[in-house]
C-alpha cells in the first residue's frame, strides 16, 4: 500500500513538473515578446513625433500672417532703383530710363526698414534666413515672441538685364520672383511665390 501511494506521490510530481514546463516561457521565447514589445514602441513613438512635427494649424496660421505682411513691404517698395514711381518711370519701359539694375547693395545687418527695392529682399536668401521674431518686430506685428519658432527666407530671381529691342509685350521680361519660405523650425516650411512686376 505505502509503496502504491509512493508510486502515486511520484507520478503526480512528475505531472506537475512536465505541466510546469509546458506552461513557462523559454528564454527565446522571452527574448523574442522583448524584441516585438521594443518595435511596437518605437513605432508608436515615431507616430507620436512625426505628429508633432507636422503643420499645427495654428503654425499656419503664424506663417501665413508672416508671409502676409511681408508680402505688403514687398509690394510697398519700388520695383528697381531706376525706377521713379513719382513721375511714373519705369526702367525698360520709359524711353528716358536705363535698363533695371536687378542688384543690391545692402549690408548683412540691414533692418527692412532699409529696403526700397524689391532685390533689397535677396539679403535674406540662402543662410541669411532671417529669424521670425526679429521680422516680426521689424514688421509691426503684434506679439513678435510668437513667432520665435520661424525662420523666414526670401530669394529675388529677376529677369535678365534688358536691352533695347526687347519686346515689350513679353510680361515675363518685367516681372521678378520672390520666393518666401516660412520655415518652422522642427516642423515644416511653407513656401509662397510672389510675382512683382514693373509697374512702379
Amino acid at each position: 500500500m505505502a509503496l502504491n501511494i509512493n508510486n502515486q506521490v511520484l507520478s503526480h510530481q512528475r505531472l506537475c513538473l512536465h505541466s510546469a514546463k509546458q506552461t513557462g516561457l523559454s528564454l527565446v521565447e522571452f527574448v523574442l515578446g522583448l524584441v516585438i514589445l521594443a518595435i511596437v514602441l518605437v513605432g508608436v513613438g515615431i507616430f507620436f513625433s512625426s505628429q508633432h512635427r507636422q503643420l499645427d494649424p495654428v503654425f499656419q496660421f503664424r506663417a501665413v500672417s508672416l508671409a502676409e505682411a511681408l508680402t505688403e513691404q514687398i509690394w510697398s517698395v519700388k520695383y528697381d532703383d531706376n525706377n521713379n514711381p513719382s513721375v511714373q518711370e519705369r526702367c525698360g519701359i520709359t524711353p528716358s530710363v536705363i535698363g533695371c539694375i536687378n542688384t543690391s547693395s545692402l549690408a548683412s545687418t540691414a533692418n527692412i526698414k532699409d529696403f526700397t527695392v524689391v532685390d533689397d529682399f535677396n539679403l535674406w536668401c540662402g543662410a541669411n534666413a532671417i529669424d521670425g521674431q526679429t521680422l516680426a518686430s521689424d514688421l509691426g506685428l503684434p506679439a513678435p515672441e510668437l513667432y520665435s519658432r520661424f525662420n523666414v527666407e526670401t530669394c529675388v530671381e529677376s529677369p535678365p538685364a534688358l536691352m533695347p529691342g526687347y519686346d515689350e509685350a513679353n510680361p515675363v521680361l518685367f516681372v521678378k520672383k520672390v520666393r518666401i519660405n516660412i520655415i518652422i523650425i522642427q516642423g515644416g516650411t511653407l513656401t509662397f511665390e510672389l510675382h512683382r512686376y514693373n509697374i512702379r
